[in-house]
């Protein structure tokens, strides 16, 4: 019996040695290495408020100081008249947000809603409507859409960049 008991307990502790290394949160590797302090990546979104003239723009810029550091984020939010023609004025800039990994990933989601958009319709001209951009400053990826939607990632990425 007392060998029962020994192989009961030597399977019991492996049982738990698989379900710790199960459960052991896996850190997640990040996934936006090719953002550096030269190749920035760019999200711009264009309102319709003025119709076939644009409307007002948040831009966000995302870099780092160095090849590994954190992602810093600049924020410009330009607000338009459309009854004076005039170029967007900044009404809102914030510079060197720091970014977290929910930030992050809003940061994916938005690339992979507009990549989505623009692949799952049909292209058509238009005059008038959103227009969203993403791209590297090297040109290495660029996603440009007009008419587009809005974005629902970038605006919860937007509102919580704009709290801080």
């Amino acid at each position: 019996t007392s060998n029962y008991t020994m192989k009961k307990k030597l399977i019991i502790s492996i049982g738990i040695f698989f379900l710790l290394i199960a459960c052991k949160k896996e850190s997640k590797p990040n996934p936006l290495l090719y953002i550096n302090r030269v190749n920035k990546l760019e999200i711009l979104t264009v309102d319709d408020k003025c119709g076939e003239w644009g409307g007002n723009e948040k831009m966000l810029t995302i870099y780092r100081d160095n090849l590994k550091g954190q992602l810093l984020a600049d924020y410009i939010e330009k607000t338009k008249n459309c009854k004076d023609g005039k170029e967007p004025q900044i009404t809102k800039s914030i510079n060197r947000i720091k970014l977290t990994q929910e930030e992050n990933e809003l940061i994916l989601e938005s690339i992979n809603e507009l990549y989505q958009t623009k692949l799952n319709r049909e292209d058509y001209p238009s005059h008038s409507g959103i227009f969203n951009r993403i791209m590297f400053r090297d040109s290495s990826i660029i996603i440009s859409d007009f008419p587009s939607v809005e974005l629902k990632s970038l605006n919860k990425l937007v509102t919580r960049l704009k709290k801080k």
